[in-house]
């Protein structure tokens, strides 16, 4: 979807593109969801880890969502 913006499941146009997908925490309190991969998972001293936020692009037809990485 983020790069032919058809959705793969409707082969619908109608995407919502750069949604922001959002985490609420204690408190209700909003924050930008984050995912963190780790380079060098087998590492003794560091793991390498990196975190980005998560943008989603949602079809509004048939309600499909995909995730990526910022």
């Amino acid at each position: 979807m983020k790069r032919s913006g058809i959705c793969p499941k409707c082969n619908s146009q109608n995407i919502a593109s750069d949604a922001k997908a959002v985490d609420y925490g204690h408190g209700n309190a909003a924050h930008d969801m984050r995912v963190r991969v780790f380079r060098h998972p087998d590492g003794f001293w560091s793991k390498g880890a990196q975190t980005s936020t998560v943008s989603a692009y949602v079809c509004l037809e048939c309600g499909l969502i995909e995730y990526y990485a910022d």
